[in-house]
């Protein structure tokens, strides 16, 4: 790297940093009369502020921002910056796009020509750290819920960090590449339904819900499809309205949308893909707008009462799911293709996308205390960072 880089990169951390310090002088300064007046535009302001200077820290380190967002978010109530309903509102509707954008990453196809040997796979994948963690915390004398959905929300697979590391590598050209993307995609799938699962109440009117959730993105699929093709901008707001209405029924019933958006991605996936324009405005939508929301707001909650317990719980659960996610994936991958993966079975611990979700869900429906949620979040992104280090490539946007 020369000289003139990595002065370029010291000026913008060195911005990304006066940005950072600034802000909280403002906020200690003018706190008391600005968010009396004004708490929405006051929390949004801040979060905006945030977002940019994460985006700096990301350029300058090649890091993905989300990493960043979670972690200035964290700070922010330590300045004095809470969150509101506004800001919690647009991070409940982050969460929904978020899982959008994950289900049309499943493809179906890839599935079904690898659909044993992928199940097998991805679900031991997902099921032996779970199990263990349950245990564990089991152990430790946490509640029967709360240790299983711990165990599902340290389980899961970011299928996007799997994607761009095997595509990066010449994977994706062979067989065996994308046998093992198929793996992540069920472990992914599984970790959302079992976690939907744990948190729904068994009631029929529950079980109905479940089964329109199950059915109805499949057909709002199909209908959107014989929709007359038009520009992508309006088929972008068609898909807003039904997340968006999807939203607002689920926090009626005191559920979370994260399923319903996610299998309605699935269904839309093809459809999707073959328009340029409208996968660009879904994407741009999401990932500039909502996603950095929805992180900051997810680093705000996951502000521990007790720092202690937060960090040793962080630590517990990293050993609790990272070792077992890993030798799971090696040695189920290695028995049904006979093939040893080596480096890129430590790939599947990462999880910091659908392991925020699912956190900042259960922290919004009020069945995962902060210091747990908290907890999973700080876990997911030391999980994230140590696969990536592990196989030498960096957390890059691709999250």
């Amino acid at each position: 790297m020369s000289s003139a880089v990595r002065r370029l990169r010291s000026v913008w951390i060195a911005l990304a940093g006066l940005i950072v310090v600034l802000v909280s002088e403002i906020v200690e300064e003018f706190y008391g009369s600005i968010f009396m007046l004004h708490p929405d535009l006051y929390s949004l302001a801040a979060a905006a502020v945030l977002i940019f200077a994460a985006s700096l820290f990301s350029e300058v380190t090649g890091i993905a921002a989300a990493v960043f967002e979670i972690l200035l978010g964290s700070t922010a109530p330590l300045v004095g910056v809470p969150t509101t309903e506004t800001l919690d509102t647009l991070g409940l509707v982050g969460s929904v796009f978020i899982m959008f954008m994950a289900g049309i990453e499943i493809e179906s196809g890839l599935l079904r020509r690898n659909l044993w040997r992928s199940v097998v796979a991805g679900i031991s994948s997902f099921a032996a750290p779970m199990i263990i963690s349950y245990v564990g915390l089991l152990l430790l004398g946490y509640s029967h819920t709360l240790s299983l959905l711990s165990g599902i929300a340290v389980s899961t697979t970011s299928v996007a960090v799997v994607y761009a590391i095997l595509r990066r590598g010449g994977w994706l050209r062979l067989g065996y590449g994308q046998f093992l993307l198929s793996v992540a995609m069920v472990a992914d799938v599984a970790s959302i339904l079992a976690f939907v699962a744990v948190v729904s109440s068994a009631s029929i009117g529950m079980t109905v819900y479940f089964i329109v959730v199950v059915v109805a993105p499949f057909l709002l699929a199909e209908l959107i499809a014989r929709l007359p093709r038009g520009e992508s901008k309006g088929e972008v707001r068609v898909i807003i309205a039904v997340l968006l209405a999807a939203s607002l029924v689920s926090d009626i019933l005191g559920v979370h949308a994260i399923l319903f958006a996610f299998l309605l991605g699935m269904a839309l996936r093809d459809y999707v893909i073959r328009d340029k324009a409208l996968f660009e405005g879904l994407s741009t939508l999401t990932f500039g707008f909502f996603a950095p929301i929805f992180f900051v707001n997810a680093g705000m909650h996951a502000v521990p009462r007790n720092p202690m317990l937060y960090l040793t719980l962080s630590g517990l659960l990293i050993v609790l799911s990272y070792p077992p996610k890993a030798l799971a994936t090696w040695g189920v991958v290695k028995l049904v293709t006979g093939r040893n993966p080596g480096k890129i079975s430590l790939v599947f611990g990462a999880r910091l996308t659908v392991s925020t979700v699912v956190a900042f869900a259960g922290l919004q429906t009020g069945v995962l205390p902060v210091e747990i949620a908290g907890a999973i979040i700080l876990s997911a992104l030391i999980a994230t960072l140590a696969s990536a280090l592990a196989v030498k490539a960096p957390v890059s946007e691709e999250l």
